[in-house]
């Protein structure tokens, strides 16, 4: 028996996945790293409009803030310890919106193939048929691997230099044969995640994946 005396430390819950111990998301909504995604699908309509009025220089300027907003809500998520499960949606279906609009608004300007963007625009219709059909099995969320984090970050990179070279500024001539390779690359790779998830969701449905709460 221990000492009835001995203060009792009360630890947090976490969960135990995979044989990985990881600390519970928060449920907090407002937090800065939720902010920034927020902030980052609100400037999506104003992006479009400009772009497709004749005004592009100011379009990619709010584009490429925007974009690197997703890197910065990242770090301070995981920095100062505001993680959350509201946040562990948002950022991605913002990552999702911001891809897909860019991508349309290239390929109505004739700067980016549409076989392309379909490519990149189809596995998210794929995602986005799976995610309903694997919840109502009880398959929880599955993170974002490193592959599909470096997939988007290629594909912002890459969209924004295409974007770029509609511009007037500086070496907007030669921003597309910087923007393509990312895009592929971002592409090939964003699919490739998107078979990771897919096995994954698979060992989770036939039971091999289990998800305790460790005290």
């Amino acid at each position: 028996m221990g000492d009835q005396g001995s203060p009792v430390q009360i630890r947090p819950s976490r969960r135990e996945v995979g044989g990985q111990v990881t600390e519970s998301a928060s449920t907090r909504i407002l937090t800065v790293p939720n902010v920034l995604s927020l902030l980052r699908l609100l400037t999506v309509p104003i992006f479009l409009w400009l772009f497709t009025h004749d005004q592009e220089n100011i379009a990619v300027i709010i584009y490429a803030a925007g974009a690197w907003t997703d890197f910065f809500d990242g770090y301070i998520a995981r920095r100062f310890n505001q993680v959350s499960e509201f946040g562990k949606l948002l950022d991605p279906l913002s990552d999702r919106v911001y891809i897909v609009s860019l991508a349309v608004a290239l390929v109505v300007r004739g700067t980016l193939p549409g076989w392309l963007a379909g490519v990149v625009i189809g596995r998210d219709i794929l995602v986005l048929i799976a995610l309903p059909m694997l919840a109502k099995k009880g398959v929880a969320r599955i993170p974002v691997n490193f592959t599909g984090k470096t997939a988007t970050a290629c594909l912002l990179f890459g969209f924004t230099c295409l974007a770029y070279s509609e511009t007037t500024f500086g070496g907007a001539a030669v921003a597309d044969d910087i923007g393509f390779p990312f895009v592929g690359i971002g592409a090939a790779l964003y699919w490739a995640a998107g078979v990771m998830y897919a096995r994954e969701a698979a060992r989770r449905l036939s039971g091999k994946d289990t998800v305790r709460i460790a005290g």
